[in-house]
């Protein structure tokens, strides 16, 4: 997106504002949207908003702030300017009726202007914190994604009581929409890194995101002189299901299998999806093969009931290859090579068998 104004993009002139005040909104346009576009620290172009904006108007500080993860309360995620302790307690705020500037303006998704927080009905429940903050006024502009939903607040808090002239109005909703778009931008990405890095079918780590997991699990052992081990996983006759139950229903099978096994690996274990129907568990700090052994066997736990899909029964199980690293190889593709070979000789050998690869050739 070019530079352009705004308020031009949402199809209103500035009217009423100076030429100077015009070319500031422009400039700050201009200089947030070339850090959307440049850089993917989104962290930076929001504390730079906060900045500008501050720098436009005296005797303010500024801040965004955004739902938290459950969408229940806003949190702080920008106010470059704020203290620590102001920041602890505007995080937490409850949008509502009457829930200072930021709440109220989510709450009703629409501008809140307060002039004075001391005698606003909007600030009745937060006289004592606009005190220990020293906010006399408060402006809020309500943060809408492209799917018209409230998402933050975009603010301005004064030292002195005061209402919001023209250019501070507009000054307030250029900067939320910026916000807007940083957010959107930022939610993008985060949304490219997660196909680039997770099966989308059973949202484990694929193997990109593995073998950059196991290079850093690696370097780690090597620094602090430990032993890792992989765990190749086959699921057996999978072939099969596929081929009488069509591969629907032999994603539904993958989908339940990825869950349960991920139900029985401990929290700080890596597992992947690698192929059809291959994964691969990553164990850090282990060597014992008897320990191995019984994570391996809490593994095979996963498959003891049988899968339902629908009306359909069926029975699955797994072969397990092992490899220990240093003991086996000392290069990535090596090591998974190593477990590799273990499975198949535990494929061959019999159905839910664990194997430790030996020698590695």
């Amino acid at each position: 997106m070019s530079a352009t104004n705004i308020s031009t993009i949402h199809g209103r002139g500035n009217t009423g504002l100076t030429k100077l005040e015009s070319n500031r909104l422009i400039e700050i346009q201009r200089d947030i949207l070339e850090l959307i576009v440049t850089s993917s620290d989104y962290q930076h172009a929001m504390d730079a908003l906060c900045y500008a904006a501050e720098m436009s108007v005296a005797d303010a500080l500024s801040s965004i702030m955004i739902f938290n993860e459950s969408g229940t309360a806003l949190t702080v995620r920008a106010g470059p300017n704020l203290s620590a302790e102001a920041k602890q307690q505007l995080s937490g705020l409850v949008p509502g009726q009457n829930s200072g500037s930021c709440g109220t303006a989510v709450f009703a998704n629409t501008p809140q202007f307060v002039s004075d927080t001391s005698s606003d009905e909007r600030w009745r429940e937060y006289r004592d914190l606009a005190r220990d903050l020293n906010i006399h006024a408060c402006w809020s502009m309500p943060i809408v994604n492209k799917k018209s939903e409230v998402v933050g607040t975009f603010a301005l808090s004064s030292f002195e009581k005061r209402k919001p002239d023209k250019f501070q109005q507009n000054l307030m909703q250029t900067s939320a929409y910026l916000v807007s778009l940083v957010l959107q931008r930022e939610l993008d990405d985060q949304t490219l890194q997660k196909a680039a890095h997770y099966d989308h079918l059973t949202k484990l780590s694929n193997r990109f995101l593995f073998n950059i997991n196991l290079e850093h699990a690696m370097a780690r052992a090597n620094r602090s002189k430990s032993s890792l081990a992989l765990f190749y996983i086959d699921l057996d006759e999978f072939k099969q299901i596929n081929d009488e139950f069509g591969h629907n229903i032999g994603d539904e099978v993958l989908k339940e299998a990825a869950l349960r096994m991920s139900c029985q690996v401990r929290r700080e274990d890596s597992l992947a999806r690698v192929g059809g129907d291959e994964f691969i568990l990553l164990v850090e700090n282990q060597a014992d093969q008897t320990e191995l052994k019984v994570i391996a066997n809490k593994v095979m736990q996963a498959f003891v009931e049988n899968i339902i899909i629908g009306n359909i029964s069926l029975k699955l199980s797994a072969s397990i290859g092992i490899s220990i690293y240093p003991k086996n190889s000392m290069t990535p593709n090596q090591l998974i090579s190593c477990a590799d070979k273990a499975m198949y000789i535990a494929k061959a050998s019999k159905k839910d068998k664990i194997q430790f690869f030996a020698n590695c050739d």
